[in-house]
């Protein structure tokens, strides 16, 4: 992990968020679930574009005004969901998340906070914010 995010947070180039999302995409388990959280320009899609690229599959784009996105790859879909726009929780149970996480090789939530209670657990739970400079990125893993 490069060093440099200050207080011991490591501050990552836009360029080592892809490898970080290959290896997420290649190590966690069938159906596991990934919270992105963080401000607007962070990198929350540009993680998932890059998981779609290790996975094979066709180049992610922002589902804000979709919502869910599927991109279908030889090891099982990535499933992409953009919550931003929810303007309640409740508004969650339209996505229907259990069944997206049974059909998806890989669950990725931007925006989970804005689903409630409703948002399946996450696997893997990040915080991306900016970094020192524009082409840095802090990637924080939340407990």
């Amino acid at each position: 992990m490069p060093p440099g995010g200050g207080a011991g947070v490591p501050e990552y180039p836009l360029e080592r968020l892809h490898q970080e999302a290959a290896h997420w995409w290649a190590t966690l388990p069938p159906g596991a679930v990934v919270w992105l959280s963080g401000d607007l320009g962070t990198g929350k899609t540009t993680l998932v574009q890059a998981m779609a690229k290790a996975a094979g599959a066709a180049a992610a784009r922002s589902p804000t005004f979709a919502l869910i996105h599927e991109y279908p790859s030889p090891a099982g879909p990535l499933m992409h969901v953009d919550c931003y726009r929810l303007r309640d929780p409740s508004e969650a149970l339209d996505l229907d998340f259990p069944d997206l996480v049974r059909r998806a090789r890989l669950l990725v939530i931007e925006w989970p906070e804005r689903a409630g209670r409703h948002a399946p657990p996450p696997n893997l739970d990040l915080r991306l914010s900016h970094g020192r400079a524009p082409d840095l990125r802090v990637v924080e893993r939340v407990a």
